[in-house]
Parts: structure tokens; C-alpha cells; sequence
């Protein structure tokens, strides 16, 4: 009876420890894991708004410094002459007549179908003059003219080519057909660009 009498405090100690365990467990803890990780929640916001703190920080001068090279590349001769998107059009479109005439010797090798402007629905940095192209040519004469092309002061470029083959038989008097040399059927996008910079809406 001594012995029951001297455990019934450690006992009861030990009960009341299981009971505030089960409480713990039962009504606080959760609390106490939500809480921890509303708090590493709010360390990663911290940082970054702290990231874009510091990239606000730098805008302005990756702004003025984007104006410099604006500058520096609207003197340079690749691009072309105009300066309004009428002008660029009538440019464009003088300087591919003059390539393609400098490598016909007859209109049977190479024709202009069609070129009409088109307007640039994406502009990016420079505005893009782009001149919308069809034409029947022969391969080596078509060759020649994209590599003056090319070589092309004020830069020029060729987008979205596609090419077609199209034959054309001839008849000679004895009743001999005879094949003319091959005609391609070409469309393509030439494009260049004006000197004029454009600023993107989230530069303004």
C-alpha cells in the first residue's frame, strides 16, 4: 500500500503530460504548422519584391542607355533613306525594280507579278517596311537577284520564300516541241527597315 502511494503522484504527472500532448496535437498544432509556413510564405515575397525593387531600380538608366544606341544606329546607311512608311514603301519598292531589271535581258526570264506593301503588325525596335512579292523568274536569274539582294545597301531580307516549279513548252517550226528553260513560280516578303525608333508602350 506504501508502494501505491509513493507512485500516484508520478502517475498522475505522467497522465496529466499525455493529456496536454493530446490537446497539443488536437487543438494547437496545426496553428503552430500554418503559422510556419505563412511565415516562409512571407520570407519568399520578401524577396521578391526585393527582386523587383532592384530591377525597377535599374529601368532608367537601361532605358537611357537604349536611347543611346537608337541613336547611334539612325545614322547608319543600312537603313533605308525615308522617313515616313509612304516614302519606305516607294523606296523598297524602287530599289528590288532596279535589282531585277539589272539581271533581265528579256521579260521571258523574269517578271514582277505583283508587289503591294503590307503593314508590319508586330513592330519591334525600328519600324519595317515590308513589300509583299510574286513573280515568275528562272533559277540562275532568281539566283543573282537574291544575292544582290544581299549584298544590298540599304540592308535588305527575303521572308517567308516559297518557290514553285512551273514549266513552259515552246514550239519550234519543224514541229520539234523543245523545253524552254524553267520557270519558278517565287512569293516572298522583302523587308528594311527606317530609321524611325519605335517605343513599346511599357517604355512610355
Amino acid at each position: 500500500m506504501n508502494l501505491d502511494s509513493r507512485l500516484s503522484p508520478w502517475l498522475a504527472v505522467m497522465v496529466l503530460l499525455l493529456v496536454l500532448v493530446i490537446m497539443y496535437f488536437l487543438f494547437f498544432h496545426w496553428f503552430f504548422v500554418a503559422h510556419a509556413g505563412l511565415n516562409e510564405d512571407v520570407e519568399s515575397l520578401n524577396e521578391s519584391r526585393q527582386q523587383f525593387v532592384n530591377e525597377a531600380a535599374r529601368t532608367p538608366d537601361l532605358r537611357k542607355k537604349l536611347q543611346e544606341v537608337k541613336a547611334q544606329v539612325g545614322s547608319n546607311n543600312e537603313f533605308l533613306q525615308a522617313d515616313s512608311k509612304n516614302l519606305g514603301n516607294a523606296e523598297i519598292t524602287s530599289i528590288f525594280k532596279n535589282i531585277v531589271n539589272g539581271q533581265t535581258a528579256q521579260t521571258s526570264e523574269c517578271q514582277i507579278i505583283s508587289q503591294s506593301p503590307t503593314q508590319d503588325r508586330n513592330p519591334q525596335q525600328f519600324e519595317k517596311i515590308t513589300l509583299r512579292v510574286r513573280m515568275r523568274c528562272q533559277y540562275e536569274v532568281f539566283a543573282k537577284i537574291v544575292e544582290l539582294i544581299e549584298e544590298n545597301t540599304p540592308s535588305l531580307f527575303i521572308n517567308d520564300l516559297r518557290v514553285e516549279t512551273r514549266n513552259v513548252n515552246r514550239y519550234r517550226k519543224n514541229a520539234k516541241q523543245s523545253k524552254a528553260p524553267e520557270n519558278l513560280e517565287i512569293r516572298f516578303d522583302l523587308f528594311a527597315y527606317l530609321k524611325n525608333p519605335i517605343e513599346p508602350e511599357d517604355e512610355k
